[in-house]
């Protein structure tokens, strides 16, 4: 086995291998090569710093990094980490990071993060021997829209319109949904929307993947939540909400509220690079 880069590793091949080392896992993991090149691009995927193990030129394990600043430090997010079935047992995830982490270093990353989901006690284990601690608690909300009707108005805008009303709140996203992984991801894979009153007044606003039923941002003036919801059931009555941080109480509750179900948690973890590595 070997381990190197994903620079010039066809993404089929990345996706074939992504959606077998989650097969069976918490959640279904799309299989649409369309769906992660637009999921990647979000993530801000850099292949020459992403790394595989390759057996007899089979992808069997994965580590994929997006690379960007993320509170004043270049970070590397793990955007997917995967060991096909045949080749667990082996610590493959920790070889890889072994390997990963020097090249990191030498590209200036200061820190590495990643999303787990809290019932993977195995997964969090691995990370934790490696270096990686819990910093932040996210929730993960799906389902119908359930709010009483009201007539609102939505209406499509370029993104960079909605970028300055989500300021006050925007470091409660996590990497997959801030402003620069919209931004970058671009209208292929994201609409964004403003809510209006029946007076023109904007009361709310949302990002949404049509491809998915994904809502990547929303947010409502105080007191216009079921107005937020009604306009986003005009796109989808069923919608997912990913990464809620928890401190954000009163939107938790609201979420809720609308009809969608806490189905499953994650943590974001960081490790913060060493001097020498």
């Amino acid at each position: 086995m070997t381990i190197q880069n994903l620079k010039n590793i066809d993404l089929s091949q990345i996706v074939d291998s992504l959606v077998q080392a989650f097969e069976g896992y918490f959640v279904k993991m799309p299989d649409s090569v369309e769906y992660w090149d637009g999921r990647f691009k979000g993530a801000r995927v850099n292949y020459e710093l992403s790394f595989g193990v390759f057996d007899e030129g089979k992808l069997v394990a994965f580590i994929i990094n997006g690379i960007d600043v993320h509170d004043g430090k270049l970070a590397a997010f793990n955007t997917g980490t995967g060991v096909i079935k045949t080749h667990r047992g082996q610590q493959l995830v920790d070889k890889l990071y072994a390997h990963a982490l020097p090249k990191l270093h030498v590209a200036g990353v200061e820190k590495c993060m990643l999303d787990v989901v809290q019932a993977n006690a195995r997964a969090i284990r691995v990370y934790e021997r490696i270096g990686f601690s819990i910093k932040r608690n996210f929730l993960c909300f799906r389902g119908e829209i359930n709010v009483p009707a009201q007539s609102v108005n939505v209406k499509r805008v370029p993104f960079t319109q909605l970028a300055a009303l989500s300021n006050p709140v925007h470091s409660f996203y996590s990497w997959d949904d801030t402003n620069t992984a919209i931004q970058t991801a671009g209208e292929a894979v994201y609409e964004s929307y403003i809510v209006q009153n029946e007076v023109g007044e904007i009361i709310g606003h949302f990002v949404f993947n049509p491809l998915n039923n994904y809502v990547a941002q929303l947010e409502a003036k105080e007191g216009h939540f079921t107005d937020l919801m009604n306009g986003i059931r005009q796109l989808s009555p069923s919608i997912r909400v990913n990464n809620v941080d928890d401190r954000r109480t009163d939107y938790v509750q609201q979420l809720l509220a609308s009809g969608l179900e806490n189905h499953i948690n994650q943590y974001e973890m960081e490790m913060l690079m060493r001097d020498e590595i």
